[in-house]
């Protein structure tokens, strides 16, 4: 499904990624892990086409994103630490204007059903500069529900939720794994990662110093890797 090859990246002359390389399958469900800094949100960015890579080449469904139009990375989706939508509209409507660009638009019904499944029932027609953090994260689940896609990279996926929230946000992210559905996610959470997830990639210096099946790691070499 994605096959990643040489990607480097610097900001002002400091090398985040230096050279690397990894194929992710179809169904797979990866934990992205390292220290601050280490360069992990700038990789979820490229593998998005958010970000330009100095050199490399990102391969999704055959076609490398950074040359292919736009319509070649239908199927990515992106949930980053901001979440991408315009403040001065409502959640129906950001929801309604997302499912546009993806290719798709819920029935409004859909869309209400699932805003008040996770949490937002009384916000649902406000503006979402007033939602807080956790709020916003229940938000980026809903159009995780609502939109189609092959491929989810989520930064953070417990960031700002209180435990009903991050309750909710097992709750779709075990569905999602149960239909085998392609994920990687950016997280600190070594345990959850190590045991939701089939692989794990450690960076370190900008560079995968581990990309093991999960089942085949010791969380204490992951955790003395984030020392």
């Amino acid at each position: 499904m994605l096959a990643v090859a040489n990607i480097k990246k610097s900001f002002y002359h400091n090398p985040v990624l230096n050279n690397l390389s990894f194929k992710v399958n179809d169904g797979d469900v990866i934990a992205l892990t390292g220290k601050n800094g280490a360069g992990k949100s700038t990789l979820l960015r490229i593998l998005a086409r958010i970000s330009q890579p100095d050199g490399g080449t990102v391969i999704y469904n055959d076609v490398d994103i950074f040359k292919a139009q736009a319509s070649a990375r239908r199927g990515i989706l992106y949930l980053g630490n901001e979440p991408g939508l315009y403040p001065s509209l409502s959640a129906i409507e950001n929801i309604e204007f997302a499912s546009r660009i993806h290719g798709a638009l819920p029935v409004a019904e859909d869309i209400t059903t699932t805003l008040k499944n996770i949490g937002l029932s009384e916000q649902i027609n406000d503006p979402i500069k007033i939602y807080s953090k956790g709020m916003l994260q229940r938000l980026k689940y809903a159009l995780a529900n609502l939109l189609p896609w092959s491929i989810l990279f989520f930064d953070e996926p417990f960031s700002g939720l209180d435990i009903e929230g991050k309750n909710l946000a097992l709750d779709c992210l075990n569905t999602w794994k149960m239909k085998d559905r392609t994920m990687i996610f950016v997280t600190h959470d070594v345990e959850w990662g190590l045991s939701f997830c089939n692989r794990l990639f450690l960076l370190e210096a900008g560079s995968l110093k581990i990309d093991q099946s999960a089942d085949s790691i010791d969380v204490k070499t992951i955790m003395n890797g984030l020392q």
